[in-house]
């Protein structure tokens, strides 16, 4: 690094003097769970391509490569791939992909030391059902999939994209659906279907893909952008067409549905979290929330051991405030003005005595973020021609009389 200074002599520097940025983290890069034709195993490994993946993992027809092929195909840059495949070379058992049993870092133990995953898949989870030794009932894939759940909920910053089970009809999905509740968790119905040479291949679980149009939709626009109404590619059909009620109703559960329009492609049709929670039910709130907090986190480190006074206070508001007023200007945050979007709180008030003592410094954000519109309605009214002209002609008065 070259030296800043032209003459020789001492220069004191004070690393709280400095400017330090608070930068927004990288975001849509998506975590992968699951067995793998070859690799190391229960060791992330970060890629950027499918070739990537191929030249580590393997190619094989598994829904695992699938997910992963998806993934790149609908604009992903960016994943981390843990192959849970045992040791023994049998089959895998559900505490493969949760890790809490046994020796060493396995699972979702492996995965809580990789600090910019903020998507978590295991699109080969729900096809061990009925597969593998290791998963003789649908409560095995939903034991995993809770562990999964749980696992996002507990790093907070991530959210998982569950798949159904192949086949689950409407009712099935509803109710397997109903056994969650969490903001950090999707779910995503039916199953979709990929070209494979020169015929369509079987239904394979669609959350590899989904995570790939999140990573797109970041990029250009950012995590406010939901991530529906966006159009996967690579596909040609889904395993079940579903009737308007139906989606009405899954859209209802916060179940969001994959529905092909003529002309425009297959779509996904929703972006729901598992929440009943109505702050948090929009899946680029939540992600929103994650990314403010792993960026303000991140930037924050250097907060550590500074004395906590009001200069220190002051910092942390200007610069936090720059932040959040940027997010505002891009679409992130609504309101008319700075004061309506967002807020930032840092001072004798949120850091009384008691807690300075104690060593806390607290600095309170509100934000307010953006929703997608949902429900788009045009109302007709049907007029008639003699009112029309009435209307043009008191128009006419009225400019006269101003006139």
């Amino acid at each position: 690094m070259a030296s800043l200074y032209k003459a020789p002599g001492v220069h004191i520097e004070s690393a709280g003097d400095r400017y330090i940025p608070l930068d927004r983290v990288e975001t849509g890069v998506c975590a992968f769970l699951g067995v793998t034709a070859k690799g190391p195993k229960n060791e992330p490994v970060r890629i950027s391509s499918y070739e990537g993946y191929v030249k580590n993992f393997g190619d094989d027809d598994s829904h695992m490569a699938s997910g992963v092929r998806g993934f790149f195909d609908n604009g992903g840059t960016s994943a981390v791939i843990l192959n849970i495949t045992p040791e023994s070379g049998l089959d895998p058992v559900p505490d493969d992909y949760i890790g809490n049993q046994g020796g060493g870092e396995r699972g979702l133990r492996a995965l809580e030391r990789v600090d910019d995953v903020d998507l978590v898949v295991a699109p080969d989870l729900v096809s061990q059902y009925g597969k593998s030794v290791g998963f003789p009932e649908e409560g095995h894939v939903m034991a995993v999939q809770r562990a999964i759940v749980d696992h996002c909920e507990r790093m907070h910053d991530r959210l998982a994209i569950l798949d159904s089970i192949g086949g689950h009809t409407v009712d099935e999905v509803t109710a397997w659906r109903n056994r969650f509740d969490s903001s950090h968790a999707a779910l995503y119905y039916p199953w979709i279907k990929v070209r494979v040479g020169e015929k369509v291949g079987p239904p394979i679980p669609p959350s590899g893909h989904i995570a790939g149009l999140f990573a797109q939709a970041d990029k250009r626009e950012g995590v406010h952008r939901a991530a529906a109404n966006l159009k996967l590619e690579g596909l040609v059909d889904i395993e079940r067409k579903l009737k308007k009620r139906e989606r009405d109703h899954l859209f209802d559960k916060n179940i969001n549905t994959l529905v092909p329009f003529p002309g425009r492609g297959l779509r996904t049709w929703g972006a729901r979290t598992l929440s009943s929670d109505q702050a948090f039910k929009q899946i680029n709130v939540r992600r929103l929330f994650i990314l403010l907090r792993k960026s303000i986190e991140r930037y924050a480190q250097w907060v550590v051991f500074e004395p906590n006074e009001e200069s220190l206070w002051k910092r942390l508001t200007r610069t936090i405030s720059i932040f959040l007023r940027d997010m505002w200007v891009q679409g992130a945050l609504v309101g008319a003005s700075e004061e309506e979007a967002f807020y930032v709180k840092c001072d004798e008030e949120t850091n009384p005595p008691e807690a300075r003592d104690i060593g806390q410094l607290v600095c309170e954000i509100g934000v307010s973020p953006v929703k997608p519109a949902e429900y788009i309605i045009v109302r007709i009214h049907q007029f008639t021609r003699e009112r029309t002209d009435a209307d043009k002609e008191e128009k006419k008065e009225e400019a006269a009389a101003a006139g």
